[in-house]
């Protein structure tokens, strides 16, 4: 009796360590699962809204080169045409944004500015700059507006146009437009539509907004400045020129040099070079 007694109560003690054992095991696990769920949720909520990602397009790069790059850069409007009207005159904001844009190009190494005009105040058609800006056989192109609201209306916040789906550097100007559109949410801009990203085409003289997540080829054509130009080729619309908030931000005297900050940084990163420091202006400025 003794015997079966020393030996039965071992046999017992390692079946109940094997059951718990196996049910701490589960436990945990589920525990694990749940505290996964909780905190991947919780670092989705913090990081905020997504731009927005085409099919496959984060596997795709540009092809660039070895710089420098060439760079045109449209001031829209101006001369007899001086665009939105609001707090500011838009042919005014692009025309400052685009010399301070192309300051910081011109003092970059990497890159040889371009103009589409050689006055602001001359009046160019968008035709016209398309055809000045093509001829000079440009690497990129951006082209700079504001947007505008009726009164009483509160929109705000950025956007912009790559050349459409179907076009020979649709890709390419949509991986500009993602650079342009997170260096502006970076600087504070809120983005409208999917990620700030939207195509424009004209059904006669009617333009049609569409969200960059409808990528069917169509045969509209979109603005003169994307379809004319043969280069990748993105047009900004950096701020509401009705917004006061907007305008305090990025269409004011100091919101231009913040936006042309924002769009150089853009450029940088899309030919994936290293964009001056901001303490640079301050030294040649001062």
């Amino acid at each position: 009796m003794a015997g079966r007694s020393k030996h039965a109560a071992p046999r017992r003690r390692k079946k109940n360590r094997k059951g718990l054992s196996i049910g701490t095991i589960v436990s945990l696990l589920v525990c694990l699962l749940c505290f996964s769920a909780a905190f991947f949720l919780w670092k989705a909520a913090l990081a905020g809204p997504k731009l927005n990602r085409e099919a496959g397009e984060d596997d795709f790069r540009p092809v660039v080169g070895d710089p420098p790059y060439r760079i045109a850069v449209d001031a829209g409007h101006g001369g007899s045409d001086p665009g939105a009207q609001g707090i500011v005159t838009e042919s005014e904001m692009t025309a400052q944004t685009a010399q301070d844009l192309l300051a910081w190009l011109e003092a970059d190494s990497n890159y040889i500015p371009l103009i589409s005009r050689e006055s602001y105040d001359v009046t160019a058609k968008p035709s016209e700059r398309a055809a000045a800006i093509h001829a000079q056989n440009p690497d990129l192109m951006l082209s700079i507006h504001g947007n505008s609201a009726p009164e009483g209306s509160t929109a705000s916040g950025f956007e912009c146009y790559p050349s459409v789906p179907g076009r020979t550097w649709h890709k390419e100007s949509y991986y500009f437009a993602r650079q342009l559109a997170e260096k502006m949410q970076q600087a504070g801009a809120k983005l409208r539509g999917h990620g700030g990203i939207r195509y424009i085409y004209y059904q006669g003289e009617t333009k049609q907004l569409v969200e960059s997540n409808h990528t069917e080829v169509r045969e509209e054509r979109s603005f003169t400045l994307l379809e004319d130009v043969d280069c990748p080729a993105v047009l900004a619309e950096q701020c509401f020129v009705t917004s006061e908030e907007d305008v305090a931000q990025f269409g004011s005297e100091t919101g231009c040099k913040k936006t042309a900050r924002a769009y150089y940084e853009a450029i940088c990163a899309y030919f994936d070079t290293e964009p001056l420091p901001e303490a640079f202006e301050t030294r040649h400025n001062g």
